[in-house]
């Protein structure tokens, strides 16, 4: 089996004229520069002791220094462990360790704590990166460093994702998972080498390193990497580079339809607009289309566990066959409604998601959480509620596990449970989402009214700033007399929803709402 950079490197001879741009850094590699810089990376770490089955954490933005070393990792085939930037000391601190992490690259400007270094056996901050590779260059021995040669049982990713657990599971990734994902996703989708891909996903998000950084290059097409994500700056990169495809998360594509924005932009270079990540609505899909033309647009589902990508429309079915659907099951996917399934309202097969076949992954870090998951035909339940019709179509439509998607992200509500009953005088919070227009869902923390009275709300949001990412932070505080209950020792979260949406109107931030 070819690693992928073996791939890269023979595209960059099929495609010489193919680039990849970082506009945030004003610069532009055509794929030879790009991976000249990845060989210098590569011989750096295996310098530094960092070999085939090692684990290196990648923390950070999107930029070249990201997307080379990670490259560098897949050359020499160490495992990347990537960890999004929107996560605090505490929770990097438990990835570094849960994965047993050699090396750190915190490619993040400021100071690194020193809880961080001392955590990990070596760290590489951002402005080291070019000291880092000083010595590489200065002793390179005139044979070049091989390319390892992969095997179906390597470890290549170890990518942390939440869900009902208290903290992130780590998902084990090999090259027949990563493999099979990015080319399936290339051919249905289309791509190929006059296309223009923007990436503004997070690269530390499995769509964004799978999806697209392993893909754009096999079809030749020249990729635009930005930064972080804004909707402006998003449809500025599209007018200037003539960005052919599109990938966000529904929370990324409603922020581009804010009123008289994209009017105001040219966006006919646009030939292919994917949506995935959380529940599309109809009235984004007709907003893309209005905007990219309904051919155009193309709704997917996919989860860290399955290297991004399950279900999908394809380009290849009418516009009208689409809709709001996650589409069919891709290339060596298969999908299927769990047994015992019921009937939807209007008549589909309807029950938990599961899915098999070669995009699946390794297993998680912890082995008892896999075998829990893996019914014994092999399948992958989910914890997805689908619906199924005569066609094989999927629509997601819930889930029958507690969990927050919140701009495309997994959030756990118990990890954030624990979080906020370690304030002092604080015990028994629940943590709800709720359905919101833009980003999905909202993050709301529910406290018992006699602990929120004696509670000093300022304090709580600074100690919650402290040890959860920005987007697992609650966007509201609402206290109750008593937390409804279903059955013994069983908390009601439907109807805690139900009360805290019946009042969302008049919830305010950075305080404690009473409700009943």
């Amino acid at each position: 089996m070819k690693s992928f950079y073996e791939l890269f490197k023979e595209a960059s001879v099929r495609y010489p004229d193919s680039a990849i741009h970082f506009p945030d850094e004003e610069k532009k590699y055509s794929y030879s520069e790009f991976l000249e810089g990845v060989d210098e990376y590569a011989g750096a770490m295996t310098g530094c002791g960092i070999g085939r089955g090692d684990r290196v954490a990648l923390f950070g933005q999107n930029t070249s220094y990201w997307m080379k070393c990670f490259f560098a990792l897949l050359k020499i085939g160490a495992v990347a462990v990537p960890i999004s930037s929107k996560c605090v000391e505490d929770e990097i601190l438990y990835m570094t360790r849960t994965a047993g992490v050699k090396l750190l690259f915190h490619l993040m400007e400021g100071p690194v704590s020193a809880r961080l270094i001392h955590s990990v056996p070596a760290v590489v901050t951002l402005d080291r990166m070019d000291a880092f590779v000083h010595d590489y260059r200065r002793n390179r021995q005139e044979n070049e460093l091989p390319a390892f040669e992969p095997e179906r049982t390597d470890l290549l990713m170890i990518m942390f994702t939440s869900g009902t657990t208290a903290d992130p599971k780590g998902v084990m990734h090999g090259p027949e998972s990563l493999m099979n994902s990015a080319t399936d996703f290339m051919k249905t989708i289309g791509l190929d080498s006059g296309d223009v891909m923007l990436l503004n996903l997070p690269i530390s998000h499995i769509y964004g390193s799978v999806l697209i950084c392993c893909s754009f290059f096999m079809a030749g097409a020249d990729l635009v990497v930005s930064r972080t994500y804004t909707a402006r700056g998003t449809l500025n990169l599209i007018n200037k580079y003539r960005c052919t495809v599109l990938n966000m998360v529904p929370t990324m594509y409603q922020l581009l339809f804010s009123p008289d924005l994209v009017r105001r932009y040219d966006l006919s270079s646009v030939r292919r607009a994917i949506v995935g990540g959380s529940y599309t609505s109809q009235e984004l899909v007709d907003n893309m289309g209005k905007a990219f033309g309904k051919e155009n647009v193309m709704c997917g589902f996919g989860m860290t566990e399955c290297a991004s990508w399950a279900l999908g429309q394809g380009f290849d079915r009418p516009a009208a066959e689409r809709g709001t659907s996650a589409g069919w099951p891709v290339g060596n996917m298969e999908a299927r409604i769990a047994p015992g399934y019921g009937l939807s309202e209007d008549g589909m097969i309807q029950g938990e998601l599961c899915l098999r076949g070669k995009g699946m992954m390794l297993g998680y870090l912890d082995a008892t959480i896999t075998a829990a998951s893996y019914d014994d035909e092999g399948w992958f339940h989910t914890g997805d509620v689908a619906k199924k019709d005569q066609t094989g179509k999927y629509w997601i439509v819930d889930r029958c596990k507690d969990m927050i998607i919140r701009g495309g992200e997994n959030i756990s509500p118990k990890h954030v449970e624990l979080v906020i009953d370690s304030f002092e005088g604080i015990e028994g919070s629940q943590v709800v989402g709720l359905r919101d227009a833009v980003f999905g869902e909202k993050v709301v923390a529910v406290l018992l009214k006699d602990q929120a009275a004696v509670t000093d709300i300022k304090a709580l949001i600074s100690y919650l700033r402290q040890r959860l990412g920005k987007n697992r932070r609650p966007d509201f505080y609402v206290a109750m007399s008593e937390i409804p209950m279903a059955g013994v020792g069983k908390v009601n979260k439907q109807a805690i929803r139900s009360l805290v949406d019946a009042n969302i109107g008049k919830l305010k931030r950075n305080t404690i709402n009473y409700l009943g």
